[in-house]
């Protein structure tokens, strides 16, 4: 039994028609405090870590076979590994949130007289009206109203007979955006080779949900992968690191397509 860093790497002669049975018993991923008491051909050894089948494996010689099995005794941040054809740790996910500012114009509740004035046109020296039942309710400040304009300063008459005058004042003068709350998730999942952390690189500009979505919407067209990357986390582990950006109303997908 030799160490190298995190690694235990037990080596062992056997029978050439008992090799193949010692190999199998172990399972890629698996996780053993020692090895021995069902597999045939060998004596019991402690080793506290998880199988690595990627750096394990039997040669067979002239009147024997070598068998190497390896283990890695390191479980980073308390991750859980997961079983498969290459060692792979249960995605760790983090949840950010900021502020993007968004003309007001936009928000689902605008009223045009939040921010803008209403002016109504009358002969110069006249007294202006009331304001109009659908002042307070008008939701696009380039709408045409006969007579009457939404404006933040008053608008030039194109009568020289008459002017605009103000109807009704902006109740919220000043506040011209908002700030929505841009929720993005991020996935960290470590990995004992790289071809198994690349394959996650091929969904970035694609939609896509991550698995935990925390009180948000789990559309997979309500999230965009915006970026992945593949990046060396020690001597033996690769990380993957992929974000989700999500928007409450979908992204278009016209323009981005919804991973397969």
């Amino acid at each position: 039994m030799s160490r190298s860093g995190t690694l235990v790497t037990c080596r062992f002669f056997s029978a050439k028609s008992d090799a193949y049975l010692i190999y199998v018993y172990f399972t890629d991923g698996a996780f053993y405090t020692h090895a021995g008491d069902s597999a045939a051909g060998y004596q019991q050894f402690n080793v506290n870590g998880w199988f690595q089948r990627d750096r394990s494996g039997i040669q067979m010689r002239e009147a024997y076979a070598e068998i190497t099995l390896t283990f890695d005794t390191q479980n980073v941040q308390g991750l859980t590994p997961t079983s498969g054809s290459n060692v792979r740790y249960d995605p760790v996910y983090l949840l950010n949130t900021s502020g993007e500012e968004r003309p007001i114009e936009q928000h689902p509740r605008f009223r045009c007289y939040w921010t803008y004035n209403l002016y109504e046109l009358i002969d110069l020296g006249g007294t202006p009206s009331a304001a109009p039942a659908w002042a307070t309710t008008d939701t696009n400040p380039g709408a045409i109203h006969e007579g009457y304009l939404w404006s933040h300063t008053p608008p030039a008459s194109p009568d020289p007979a008459k002017e605009y005058r103000q109807v009704l004042a902006a109740a919220k003068f000043g506040v011209n955006s908002y700030l929505i709350p841009r929720p993005v998730v991020t996935s960290t999942v470590y990995y004992k080779t790289r071809n198994v952390g690349n394959s996650d690189l091929s969904v970035v500009g694609q939609l896509k949900a991550p698995a935990q979505v925390y009180i948000y919407g789990s559309s997979a067209t309500q999230w965009l992968v915006t970026g992945s990357n593949v990046q060396q986390a020690s001597d033996d582990l690769m990380d993957v690191t992929t974000t989700y950006m999500y928007v409450p109303e979908g992204w278009d997908t016209d323009i981005y397509e919804v991973a397969t």
